[in-house]
């Protein structure tokens, strides 16, 4: 006998990820893997770390230089994060020391 409230594995894990609030830690692991693939050796060597906080993505930079040229593209990284998520993920970048 099939039972008529039958799901995909797919859709299970996707309501527990929702449920649990596992979602913005996966968000912030999947980030900082397509900035180390798409941002180039020269960006990841002064990138100290990126954080997730709510729909902010903190981004710790130690080359001044590189923090002012980055904080001219806080648009375009969001849009560009964004899109490789798949989701509206990030609403605003923020650049620290």
């Amino acid at each position: 006998m099939k039972r008529s409230n039958d799901q995909s594995m797919k859709e299970i894990l996707s309501q527990l990820i929702k449920r649990d609030g596992i979602r913005q830690p996966l968000h912030e692991v999947e980030i900082r893997q397509i900035w180390q693939r798409e941002m180039g050796d020269y960006v990841n060597k002064y990138t100290r770390y990126l954080r997730l906080r709510g729909h902010v993505l903190e981004i710790g930079i130690s080359s001044a230089g590189l923090r002012d040229e980055l904080g001219y593209a806080k648009k375009k990284i969001t849009s560009f994060l964004n899109e490789q998520l798949g989701e509206e993920v990030i609403q605003d970048v923020v650049l620290r020391h």
